[in-house]
């Protein structure tokens, strides 16, 4: 699989091989495609490596979302299951203690 970036002056999502380099030599970036790049070249841009950093985080996590849905199985959905109802108490317990009332205590000694 590869991953798929987006190219942040056209707005295009393009792909690049999986080393970040082209068969002729040239480096791949992960923050413009290969239009933009040459463009940014010749302009004497350098590339921002916070944005490129980003990008390849961002592009490494939708593609383990997009394997991890295709190890769930095809009838699988990628959203969790909805949880059942919250069984959780309304009000906190009441500890021994609270259940004994001085009228209780004097009926069971006498």
């Amino acid at each position: 699989m590869r991953l798929v970036f987006v190219c942040v002056a056209c707005g295009c999502h393009y792909l690049v091989p999986v080393t970040l380099e082209y068969p002729d030599g040239g480096r791949a970036s992960a923050v413009w495609c290969s239009v933009c790049q040459r463009a940014a070249a010749a302009d004497g841009t350098a590339e921002p490596a916070e944005l490129a950093a980003v990008a390849v985080l961002l592009a490494v996590r939708a593609l383990k979302a997009t394997l991890a849905g295709r190890a769930a199985g095809p009838g699988a959905s990628a959203a969790p299951a909805p949880a059942g109802p919250d069984r959780r108490p309304t009000r906190p317990a009441v500890s021994s203690r609270g259940r004994t009332r001085p009228g209780g205590v004097r009926t069971r000694l006498g």
